[in-house]
């Protein structure tokens, strides 16, 4: 290896070093990034269309923040949402969704795209431009062609919201990382319906990964540096 090869690989290793170690803030400041909403449907978000709203109702104001934050800036924006074609689904898929506590006959039931719980509420709705996806499983990035769209935008680094945090978030941000992207949880604009989960989910992911709506934000609404 030359005195030029050897140079350039220990350049890029101090890199990798440096944002493996940096605070979320930073990592979003220093990088381009993207917001990714997944499953951010009227089931998820809002639970049953009679009643009181669930307790993820919660994020719906974070995330229409996040939203036009990232529509003022032009950061790029993915809608991921689950869809059950007919014979699409499987036992293992939804032997997890079980386990999870998931009611899977009801949910195959409220599958529709044109149904009121396949709908995305209103005040997230996607705009003409935005990209919208569809996932058959778990995770954004399975099959969606999510990735190819974030690196053909030069994207590095994806602020994740929506639910539920220890289903479609947590295989999200699994493949994110073993993809090459950085995942950031935006904590304010995650949830789950079952706190003991979500709480164990978000423990998993990690603390380096979670960053503040303020933050994002913040970041977003200022010229930062992405050499």
């Amino acid at each position: 290896m030359s005195d030029v090869q050897h140079a350039a690989a220990q350049n890029r290793l101090q890199k990798i070093v440096r944002q493996a170690t940096l605070p979320a803030v930073d990592l979003l400041r220093e990088t381009k990034s993207a917001l990714v909403l997944v499953d951010v449907t009227n089931r998820f978000i809002l639970g049953s269309k009679v009643g009181e709203p669930a307790s993820t109702a919660r994020v719906l104001q974070p995330i229409e923040r996040l939203l036009a934050t990232a529509r003022r800036n032009d950061v790029p924006r993915y809608f991921v949402t689950v869809g059950h074609a007919p014979g699409s689904d499987t036992g293992p898929s939804l032997r997890r969704l079980a386990d999870m506590g998931s009611d899977v006959t009801g949910r195959l039931r409220a599958a529709s795209p044109s149904s009121w719980a396949s709908e995305i509420p209103p005040q997230i709705a996607p705009r003409a431009g935005e990209i919208t996806l569809t996932k058959w499983r778990t995770s954004a990035y399975f099959e969606t062609g999510l990735a190819t769209l974030l690196r053909g935008a030069g994207v590095e680094t994806v602020v994740l919201a929506g639910v539920a945090s220890y289903g479609c978030i947590l295989a999200s941000y699994l493949d994110a990382c073993t993809l090459g992207f950085f995942p950031l949880l935006c904590v304010e604009a995650i949830d789950g319906a079952r706190r003991r989960y979500h709480d164990a989910a978000m423990e998993v992911m990690g603390e380096s990964s979670r960053i503040g709506l303020g933050d994002v934000i913040s970041v977003w609404d200022k010229p930062h540096d992405r050499s």
